[in-house]
């Protein structure tokens, strides 16, 4: 007979449910086990994907469902199918340690009345997730929850009822109700209480089917002795309104079928919540809609303002009042017809120009024609300029926000340390540092087997202490070097440093963790023309150089004699300002603004990879000691990509280097 039966639904997650699978295996290895995997309709092609993965697995069967059919009604069709004692609802994005399934297993059997139990989730970040472990939602309950009261007294036997967090996390006990993410059923208690209500889509089934589990008689447990991980995916983000609508509608469901009493009471408090969850999503997405409209007005009106202020000396803005909201209503309809406010040129500036330019029109014809809105005719030019002027500055502020956002010119990347050095840590970290504005610096490997040498910083006995000295924030863990049992364990012990815990797959270049999936490709120089030799390439470069060199040698240039005469020689920032004065070469075209290092004796027979320049791709990520294969490799990375905004982009990163981090470019 089969011991467990283990089902898992799955949607669009093939490589997670991988590690899961494999994770099962290995924690089953001494019981006999089924795992069914009952696919909710992926487009992904995970059956595929996952059938060819595990060919020679005649354990592993598959159900493919021709729509989506929900949490409850997958896992009872699993359940249907399957042949175990024992019943484990899964989700696909966990990963077991190697004893989970034993232990488990051995604690329901010594049970007395055991119904159902779950073990210990871990978070990516080596929390626990708080809703393995719940409290049936009473009035009481659900008040303090919505109110927000029990994350503000956590600690709190009242307020911190729903998620049980006034109680050890490390020892076992009885609760009301357990997740649907690890859930370990007898498979006749199962069919008993009727498995999974299917009125429910997602969310509240677990809870559902955990409150008839108890009214039936049985107990149901949260066991700490073993551990998993659940990366608790984010496609359905707890501010939509999908997500306010699923969970809440799930909670009205519960409530109706199965606290009678409190219905009236319970249902009026979800309600209210549910409106003042939706009126919240709504007003973001208003703002986040309609946030260029209120800016463009407050400019408005500030340009006027200060245009009424030139002209006149004394001016009644109250009794004008009517007038300027006239006037600004006019150049707010006429930059809305302008197209100003659609999605795709909210940032733009010929758009606003043009409508400011026809509201000004629009404006002038008052003062003629509607004697009672006159107004000088010298406050409407110049609040039109005005207003363009300010309207355009906070586009390009945000403009250039955005921009660093996105190329990551602003951020800090994130130390990183990886446990575990073997041929696939190695080939991965390779393929990390040829990564252009890569999120992780690498500090190093910690041994996992007592290894010396340069690339080590420390050991599994000191790695909290390399964690605290290296200001590290993620942890890399080489998956053939530890066990699950192992990470997990460190997980734990590591989570009040807040770390973002990552595993390296054994397959594939895949991080798994709190973003679910990282793909770390190689990127190759197949390319034999570069882009820096292109004719348009050289003219805009050239172009670029001799604009703003010609704008810092009135600017940027004195500033810096100034502070190489003030900062002593080799202090910080001393080769930083010295590098700004060779500005001069710039605008007569011996270096560029970017380009190879001044330094780089290589360079020497690569004119075609273009000129040295004051800053590069290479200088700037210097500080990551590259070896000269590397800092080769970001060269010829620039010449074959070279672009005015790629130019842009590597100069913001410069200023951002020595200006916000200690990592300074090597200029």
């Amino acid at each position: 007979m089969t011991d467990l039966s283990v089902i898992i639904v799955n949607y669009n997650v093939k490589e997670l449910l991988e590690q899961c699978i494999n994770s099962i295996i290995t924690s089953g290895k001494n019981l006999k086990i089924e795992i069914i995997v009952v696919d909710n309709n992926s487009f992904d092609g995970s059956v595929e994907y996952l059938k060819a993965k595990f060919p020679d697995q005649p354990t592993l069967k598959f159900i493919s469902n021709t729509t989506n059919v929900g949490f409850a009604k997958a896992n009872n069709i699993g359940v249907k199918d399957s042949a175990g004692k024992y019943v484990l609802i899964l989700n696909p994005d966990t990963v077991l340690q190697e004893d989970t399934l034993e232990k488990c297993i051995s604690f329901y059997e010594n049970g007395k009345d055991m119904g159902a139990l779950t073990c210990k989730l871990l978070l990516p970040n080596g929390r626990l997730d708080l809703a393995c472990r719940r409290s049936f939602p009473t009035p009481s309950v659900a008040l303090y929850r919505m109110l927000g009261l029990s994350k503000l007294f956590p600690g709190s036997k009242t307020f911190g009822k729903y998620n049980l967090t006034y109680l050890d996390e490390d020892k076992t006990y009885e609760v009301d109700a357990i997740v649907g993410a690890f859930m370990l059923i007898k498979r006749d208690i199962y069919d008993k209480v009727g498995g999974f209500d299917e009125d429910y889509f997602m969310y509240g089934e677990d809870l559902d089917l955990c409150y008839r589990i108890k009214k039936a008689g049985y107990k149901i447990f949260y066991f700490s002795d073993t551990s998993i991980i659940h990366y608790k995916g984010e496609s359905t983000k707890k501010s939509s309104i999908s997500y306010v609508n699923n969970f809440y509608g799930a909670m009205q469901i519960f409530v109706k079928k199965n606290m009678h009493a409190n219905f009236w009471l319970i249902n009026l408090m979800i309600d209210l919540s549910i409106y003042y969850r939706s009126f919240i999503s709504y007003f973001k997405r208003f703002l986040a809609a309609f946030y260029p409209v209120f800016l463009d007005l407050i400019f408005i009106v500030l340009a006027m303002i200060i245009a009424i202020k030139q002209r006149f000396e004394q001016f009644p803005l109250e009794a004008y009042t009517t007038v300027i909201l006239i006037y600004c209503a006019i150049w707010l309809i006429t930059l809305a017809f302008s197209g100003s406010y659609s999605r795709l040129n909210k940032l733009s500036f010929v758009k606003p120009l043009n409508g400011i330019l026809v509201g000004f029109f629009v404006n002038s014809a008052f003062t003629y024609f509607f004697n009672e809105f006159a107004f000088s005719r010298a406050v409407v030019i110049r609040t039109a300029f005005y207003a363009f002027v300010l309207i355009a500055f906070w586009r390009l502020v945000l403009k250039i926000v955005n921009y660093s956002k996105r190329k990551n010119i602003l951020s800090t990347e994130a130390k990183t340390l990886i446990v575990g050095k073997n041929e696939e840590s190695e080939t991965f970290v390779n393929k990390l540092r040829k990564r252009i504005d890569s999120e992780y610096d690498v500090v190093g490997y910690i041994s996992t087997n007592g290894g010396t040498g340069k690339e080590f910083v420390g050991n599994l006995n000191n790695l909290s202490d390399v964690i605290a000295a290296n200001k590290v924030k993620n942890i890399l863990f080489a998956k053939n070097e530890l066990s699950n049992q192992q990470i997990l364990d460190f997980m734990w012990k590591l989570r009040k440093y807040n770390l973002n815990f990552k595993i390296l797959s054994a397959d594939n270049d895949i991080l798994l963790g709190k973003t679910a999936l990282d793909k770390i490709d190689e990127i190759y120089l197949m390319q034999i023309e570069y882009n820096i030799n292109r004719k348009i390439n050289i003219f805009v470069k050239r172009l670029f150089d001799l604009f703003f060199g010609v704008l810092s040698l009135f600017t940027i240039y004195p500033v810096s004699l100034i502070a190489v005469k003030m900062i002593k020689k080799g202090g910080e920032g001393a080769k930083f300002f010295n590098k700004l004065l060779l500005i001069p070469s710039v605008v007569t075209g011996k270096y560029s603004f970017v380009g190879r290092a001044t330094w780089d004796a290589s360079a020497y027979g690569k004119e075609y990879l273009g000129k040295n320049g004051l800053t590069g791709l290479a200088q700037i990520n210097f500080y990551r000691n590259l070896s000269s294969d590397e800092f080769e490799y970001y060269n010829y990375y620039y010449a074959k990509n070279q672009s005015l905004s790629l130019d842009i982009e590597i100069i913001l990163k410069t200023v951002s280097l020595f200006l916000f981090k200690r990592n300074l470019p090597r200029l």
